[in-house]
Parts: structure tokens; sequence; C-alpha cells
């Protein structure tokens, strides 16, 4: 038989930020449970609010299967005495698992026959193992921060109010720390009072909850929300411009979201858009109402209450407000930052600390300069003065009042403070850009001088940390030397930007001089390896397969560009040529047999002069005959970067390379006919190596 179970752990408020993360690992935790204690279910989901986690199981078995486990013991000659009666050591194996000699049978194993006992462990009931495991399942939940409140011991990530566990309908007893288990829930804080709800079943918790101000569901929170907003929004004309981070802190901020508008001085408007939108989103968590059609800011923007207020005004003119203080201090602010030129910034920056083994963030921008310098003359020569201004300038606004008061916004007002100073515009697009992409998947600078102002700023980061020590380790990564590092690769692919990966980093090096604590070659080594762990990420999640990564990324990874091109190009091959497949199962045939034979007869691998008047009339000449014709077409190609071409001049070797191996034995005992044809085999394997390592390929 199957039942449901329902669990609610009850807490004060949890952080936004934090919930999504707690649900997925709450729901994860659940189905590793479940499957060691040998339960089977149907559905498992999860769902919750600022003061709650629930789960839910669905068709949950009343009690685990028997298990039954065969105990191998001692040899039928151990086991049995000369005259067939149980020996001591029989009597021994059965005692140690309360069995009897009469419980053994004999199993034919591969060494001969074994006694065996079967031992059936009998299956315990599911409450009784809920009742067991549950506490542990929920002091197990990984939070980054977690606390400890009144005297107890436990910790969880905020103080734990009740906790509700249900298993067809009836309460299970669960302990943790001071707080046992009920039938009761806790409905809204100030829609429902605190008062606990009785709940009978998993359908009945929701109805309770939905009764008592909570919705439970995220999506249906979600739900609420945007179409609400977008009703507000169009009954001024407006429209919602998405933003799915303050949208999902909003569902997770929020029990039950009643969204509000909101209006302010039209006079701010005059302020760069980014002014407005900061405190709005980032402070007030506020949606920004946009003009219809891509156009600018509206003076209106929408809150979402936790609350069904019975005079909305009064939260509305409290929430304008609060809005209207911030909107000065910005207005305040710009107009303080604006009294002076962005570049009278730059002393200021000697004071301000971007870490304490890498220096001052003036340090840094020095270092941005040369190294941007270094690339900007082999990327965009002509842009060069545009490129230099803009890195003297790219950390300037740190120090201004605006960033100082809204971090989100560095890189975004230095480009405004630029462009309201006079500078040229692709210098303040290009400072504007430099932090980007400030996300995994972010946007990327489009200029080419943000481009590259981004590449020498997160290649300064990522070899500075890792020259002083500060690698990343594990799921340690303080510095998001990982994001730095995807975003160097994307901005690459995304420009064709073709600067080979090693001297990069060498010039960084250079650069950073006495600053690294540790030998260069050990950076350069341990950056390089990060940057093919990061490529191997970034394409796996573009759905490239493994294997194929791993053979061009064994050739090295130098021009990222090149690189992608020849992983495209070979995905595309293996997918659609069955010919080409089942070619590099002979490639990977003769790796194996070279191997062989350096292991057994010491053979070296090298490209000595090999002519058809050397090889037997057949399947040898025949094979060479075949790469003799193709190697200067597949140079030429490799060169010239037609990479398509090249595996498809390959693949014209798979008849050739077939006959051979059907019709030669290579690893012969007449040691000149062996050689012979391992030189012919290295050359085979070395036209391919020029393309990949087809021996990475799996089949």
């Amino acid at each position: 038989m199957h039942r449901d179970f329902l669990l609610e752990i009850g807490t004060e408020e949890i952080p936004a930020g934090v919930l999504p993360r707690a649900l997925e690992d709450l729901k994860r935790l659940a189905v590793e449970l479940l499957a060691d204690v040998r339960l089977a279910c149907g559905r498992v989901q999860t769902m919750g609010t600022p003061r709650r986690l629930a789960l839910f199981i669905d068709g949950l078995e009343t009690a685990q299967g028997d298990l039954v486990q065969e105990v191998t013991g001692p040899p039928r000659s151990v086991a049995l005495g000369s005259d067939g009666r149980p020996s001591r050591a029989l009597e021994k194996f059965c005692e140690r698992y309360a069995s009897r000699p009469e419980d053994v049978t004999f199993v034919q194993k591969d060494k001969g026959e074994y006694a065996v006992l079967k031992r059936i462990e009998k299956g315990r009931r599911t409450e009784d193992i809920l009742s067991e495991r549950l506490p542990d399942l929920i002091l197990s939940i990984p939070f980054r921060k977690s606390m400890r409140w009144s005297t107890s011991e436990i910790r969880f990530v905020r103080p734990i109010q009740w906790i509700l566990a249900l298993y067809d309908g009836q309460p299970l007893r669960v302990r943790v720390g001071g707080i046992i288990s009920a039938d009761t829930t806790m409905g809204h804080r100030v829609l429902a009072g605190q008062r606990p709800l009785p709940v009978r079943s998993s359908g009945d918790y929701r109805r309770v909850l939905q009764e008592h101000g909570v919705v439970l569901d995220p999506r249906e929170r979600e739900s609420r929300i945007l179409d609400e907003v977008g009703r507000l929004a169009e009954e001024v004309g407006g429209v919602l411009v998405p933003d799915a981070d303050l949208l999902e802190t909003l569902v997770f901020l929020n029990e039950y979201p009643v969204p509000l508008r909101g209006g302010f001085d039209p006079g701010f408007l005059a302020l760069p858009q980014e002014v407005l939108t900061a405190p709005m989103k980032g402070h007030q968590k506020c949606f920004p109402i946009y003009e219809k059609g891509g156009g600018g800011l509206l003076p209106f923007f929408i809150a979402v209450s936790n609350n069904r207020p019975e005079d909305p005004s009064r939260i509305q003119k409290g929430m304008e407000r609060v809005l209207k203080a911030r909107l000065e201090d910005a207005r305040f602010f710009f107009r303080e930052d604006t009294r002076k030129p962005l570049s009278e910034n730059l002393e200021r920056l000697r004071g301000v600390i971007f870490h304490k083994k890498l220096g001052t963030s003036y340090d840094k921008v020095q270092r941005i300069g040369e190294l941007s310098g270094f690339l900007g003359k082999e990327i965009c020569p002509e842009m060069l003065p545009q490129l230099q201004r803009a890195a003297e300038l790219c950390k300037a606004d740190l120090v201004t009042q605006m960033v100082g008061e809204f971090p989100e916004l560095q890189g975004v007002m230095g480009g405004i403070y630029a462009a309201c100073g006079g500078e040229d515009p692709r210098v303040a697009q290009a400072i504007r850009e430099h932090y980007l992409p400030v996300a995994a998947e972010g946007v990327l600078p489009e200029s080419i001088p943000g481009a590259v102002l981004s590449l020498a700023d997160k290649m300064d980061t990522v070899v500075g940390f890792f020259g002083v020590g500060n690698p990343v380790t594990g799921n340690s990564d303080p510095f998001q030397l990982r994001r730095r590092t995807i975003g160097i690769l994307r901005i690459m692919l995304h420009h064709e930007i073709e600067i080979p990966l090693s001297g990069f980093i060498r010039k960084s090096e250079d650069i950073l001089g006495a600053r690294l604590r540790k030998d260069p070659r050990s950076v350069l080594a341990e950056v390089a390896d990060f940057f093919r762990q990061r490529t191997q990420s970034l394409l796996l999640a573009r759905g490239f397969p493994y294997d194929t990564l791993d053979a061009v990324l064994a050739q090295g990874l130098e021009r990222i560009p090149d690189s992608y091109s020849r992983i495209l190009a070979l995905h595309e091959m293996r997918t659609r040529d069955a010919d080409f497949e089942k070619l590099l199962v002979g490639c990977k045939r003769a790796f194996n047999i070279l191997q062989q034979a350096k292991r057994e007869f010491r053979f070296c691998d090298e490209r000595l002069p090999l002519s058809l008047s050397d090889c037997e009339e057949g399947p040898e000449k025949a094979l060479l005959g075949a790469i003799l014709e193709l190697e200067e077409r597949v140079m030429r190609a490799m060169e010239e970067k037609r990479y398509r071409e090249v595996l498809q001049a390959l693949v014209g070797l798979k008849e050739p390379v077939d006959r051979f191996f059907d019709g030669v034995m290579v690893l012969v005992d007449d040691v000149g006919q062996r050689e012979r044809r391992l030189r012919l085999l290295s050359r085979t394997s070395w036209l391919f190596q020029q393309f990949a390592d087809f021996s990475k390929i799996a089949f």
C-alpha cells in the first residue's frame, strides 16, 4: 500500500536569496534518504515561503521490502569433514549469523564451492523510519550561514518555530532540538494571527494555508506578481521590463504578494535611467515602469506588499516617501560627483585596497593599462589611444558618492561620468562595459575596447590570485575566479579574439612582477589548466560530448576560438558521418598498437622516412599511398583553418586503414616487418594528431 507524506519546517523569516537553493537541497536530500532506506514513492516536490519549507512525497510505501543478503562462508572442503558432517569452522560461521548448518547451501564460485547463508532483514514500518531519520534530514540542509538560538546546540538558517509531519493523515513524532512535531501549522503572520491551525492531510494543508493568507507555491506567487504588475503598468500606459533576479527576490520575500503602484516627481527623470532604477530595484525592491516601445522611464513604480491592506493608499504613500528620499540622495550624489572630471578621482584610488597581497585599486589600474595596451596592439591598434584612456579611468568611479551608495553601479557610473565630462564616446562605452559579463551567462561587452578592457581586468585578477596562493579550492571561490575565467572565454569566443592564451597569462605575470608569491612557471601551468577546466564546463553545458572536448583540448588550449572551431567541426562530423565514426575506431586501434609496441619492443615513435618502395604490395603500400596523397592537402587546410575540409579528407583514409588492419599483422616476430608497419601506423596516427588526439574518443 502507498500513502502520502507531508513535512513542514516552520521558521523565522528566511532570507529570499537562500530559499530557492534550500528547497532544491531539501528535495535532493529527501530523494537520497528514500533510496538509502529502500522506500519507493511517487512524486517528491518542495514548496516554500519565507516562514516555511514544505516537503511533499506522494505514494510512499507503508514499509520497506525485506532485504535478502547472501553471506559467503568457508569452502566446502573446510566446511565439511571427511564424513560429510559440519566442521567446527562451519558451525562458527553459522553462530556468527544466528543460523544453523542445515540453513547453509553450497554455491559454485570462481574458485570452487562455498558455503552460503541467505539472511533476510525484515522491512521496517515507514513511520518508524521517518521518525528516526527526519531530524538528520532537516539539520543536513546546507546553508552558507547558519545560526544557533536560545540554549539549543542545533544550527539552522533561522530559528525553527514549529514542525508539521503527517504520514497518511496521522502525525509523526519528530524531535529537533527542543521542537516536537505536531499536526498544526501557522498562517500569515499578519493576516492569520499567531495561532496554531490544525491540518489533516496534504490537500488540507494547502487549503488551510490559502484560507489564512499564505500562497505556498512559488510559481503561483510569481504568476500573481507578474499578472498584477502588468495590469498596473498598463493602466498608466507603461510596460514591465522583465528582471528575473528582482522577480525571484520578491517571490521568496512574500507569503501573500500584493503589488501596489506608486509615483514620483517627474523631475527626477532628468537623471540617468540607471541612477533611478538602482534605488528602486536594489533598495526598495520595486519594479520601474517603462514607456512602451523601448522608451524611457515613466514616473511610476510598482512595489509588492506582503499583506492585503484595508487602505492601500497608506502603504503607497509610505513607499513613495521612502523612494523620494532615496531619489533625492541619488540626485545629490550625481550632482556632487559631476562637479569635477572623473580623472580627478585617480589619486584617491591609492587609498582603496584591492587586496592586501595585490595592492591598491590604483595599482590595479596601472596593471590593467599595461595589459590592455599589450592586447590592444594586436586586437585594435587603431583604437589604442581610446583604449588606454578607458583603462586609466575604468576604476575612477569606485570613489564616487554614487557608487559608494550603490556598488552595483560600478562601471556604469564611470561610463556616465566619462560621457558627462566630454570623454570620447568609445572611452565611455569601454568603461561602462569592462565589468561585463557580471554573471556566467550575462551580457557581454559589445565594443572591442570594452571587450579588451574586460579581458585585461579579469586576467589580472585570475593570475593575481593564483600567483599569491589564493586559487579556487573545492566549492570555495571567494574572488569569483570561475566566473571571471568563463567571462574571458566567452568574450574571446564572441569577438573571435585569437590572442595566444599562454602569452596572455605570461604578460599578466610579468606585469604583476614581484607581487607574485609563487614561481611563474607553476602559476602559468595552474592558470592554463584552470582555463582548460572552465572551457570543458562551458562547452559541456552547450551540449558537446566530453570525449570530443578531451580529444581537441588534449592538443592544448592556446587560441580559444580556434579550439572551439575544431571542437565544433569534430562534433558535426561525428554527428552526421557514420564512416568517420568507424574511421576513429581504426585510429584508436593504431594508437593502442603503438602504445603496446613502445612497452614491449621499445618502439621509438619517430617520423622516420618511409617511401612506397619500402612497403609490401597490397594493404601496406595502399595505406602509405593514401597518406602521401592526403598529407599536403590536410596540412594546408589546417593552416587555413578549414577544419571541416580536414576531417572530410581524413574520411578518405577509412578504406585503406580498414584493409590494412584486415590484411596485415603488425606485431610480428620479424623485426624488419614489424618496424616498417609500426612506422606506417605512426605516420597515420601523426596525420590524425594534427587535428586532435582521437585516442580520447570513447566508443
